[in-house]
């Protein structure tokens, strides 16, 4: 499949309005993740993340948010800094709120497809500085790793996320 035809999305932003967004049609992965923004309003954003396999395979941890993953597809085990785990499956979540530690991995058997809803309380006002996923930058400039250096999406620690995306020929996530 070529990547060229899956430009990133943009966030509907909601100002002073509601959007509507959809998460059919996605393509889904041989390898890699995507992270795609659905809606951003000032204090609340909903994301989409796909990921052929792997996860966020750090302990990390948000400091500027909480969030909530809802499991479309897939199952995924969640390990938390206080040493549980838990595997989430189809039409199941987890809230983590802000500076709680965590890192998941998706099981191989299926492509996890994961609604991500993320909101907090910020300093800086405004829809003006978005990072690709719609999130507020100032708030993702407090994620990091539990050695406490900063996390970023490319980073090796990262597992799935750091890979070459590669398009499953075909294949979408298309709930009925």
């Amino acid at each position: 499949m070529d990547d060229a035809k899956f430009i990133a999305r943009q966030p509907n932003v909601a100002v002073d309005k509601a959007v509507l967004f959809s998460m059919r049609n996605l393509p889904l992965l041989e390898q890699g993740t995507t992270y795609d923004p659905l809606a951003t309003a000032e204090n609340l954003w909903v994301n989409v993340k796909v990921y052929a396999s792997g996860g966020e395979n750090a302990l990390h941890a948000h400091g500027g948010e909480d969030h909530a993953f809802v499991i479309l597809q897939g199952k995924a085990t969640f390990t938390f800094g206080d040493g549980r785990t838990s595997i989430v499956g189809q039409h199941e979540g987890v809230m983590i709120p802000k500076n709680v530690s965590y890192k998941f991995e998706a099981d191989e058997a299926e492509t996890l497809v994961m609604l991500r809803v993320g909101g907090g309380v910020r300093n800086v006002k405004g829809l003006d500085d978005l990072t690709p996923f719609g999130a507020p930058k100032d708030v993702t400039k407090q994620t990091g790793f539990a050695d406490g250096s900063t996390k970023v999406g490319d980073d090796p620690r990262n597992g799935e996320t750091a890979k070459k995306r590669i398009y499953a020929k075909g294949k979408f996530f298309a709930p009925s």
